[in-house]
C-alpha cells in the first residue's frame, strides 16, 4: 500500500475523530484520555481540535492517509511541552494495525520533527508508557533516548510515562 504523510486539514474532522476513537480502543493505555472521555466530546469541540491541529504555528498534527482508500491511517503530533519551556512534546501517535510494519509511523515521526524543527524549540521529547517495548524500541530506533524522567501515567498510576528525548534535534 502506498500512504501520503501530510498535515491534517480542518475539513476532515469527522475522520480524525473516528482515528482517535479507533486509537482508544485500540490502545487505550498509551494516551492520557479515555475512549469516553473522547466519545463525550460535542462535534463543536473535534472541529475546534481540527482547525487547530492544521493550521496553529505552535502545533501540528500530521496524518498519513492511505492513497488506495483516502483512509486516515497514523497520526502523530508535536505542541509546546505542557510545563517546560523551551521543550516541544510528542503526543498522540497511531498507526492503525494494517499500516504497522510499513514505514508510515517513520514518516510521520519524521514530519513532526521537521516541523518542531521550523519552532523556537531547544528539545523535542516524548512520554512512553514503561510498559510500552515495542513503542520504545521504535524510537530508539529513531534517535529516540530515555532521559531517566519518569512520571505516574494519569489513568494507570501503576505505571510509569518514561520521558525519551530526540538526540538529534538541534
Amino acid at each position: 500500500m502506498a500512504y501520503t504523510v501530510r498535515r491534517t486539514t480542518a475539513d476532515e474532522w469527522r475522520d480524525f475523530r473516528e482515528l482517535r476513537l479507533a486509537a482508544l480502543l485500540d490502545s487505550p493505555t498509551n494516551y492520557g484520555q479515555t475512549h469516553e472521555q473522547a466519545l463525550a466530546m460535542t462535534d463543536e469541540q473535534w472541529q475546534e481540535r481540527a482547525r487547530t491541529n492544521a493550521t496553529s504555528t505552535e502545533q501540528a498534527f500530521y496524518v498519513a492517509v492511505d492513497d488506495a482508500t483516502g483512509r486516515l491511517a497514523g497520526m502523530w503530533s508535536a505542541a509546546p511541552h505542557f510545563n517546560r519551556p523551551g521543550s516541544w512534546i510528542v503526543l498522540g501517535v497511531f498507526v492503525r494495525p494494517e499500516a504497522r510494519g510499513t514505514d508510515v509511523a517513520r514518516r510521520l515521526n519524521q514530519a513532526v520533527i521537521d516541523f518542531a524543527r521550523t519552532t523556537d524549540a531547544k528539545e523535542l521529547v516524548l512520554l512512553v508508557r514503561d510498559d510500552n517495548e515495542r513503542g520504545r524500541r521504535f524510537y530508539e530506533r529513531e534517535g529516540f533516548v530515555l532521559t531517566g524522567f519518569a512520571q505516574p501515567h494519569n489513568l494507570d498510576p501503576s505505571h510509569d510515562l518514561v520521558e525519551m528525548r530526540y538526540e538529534a534535534f538541534r
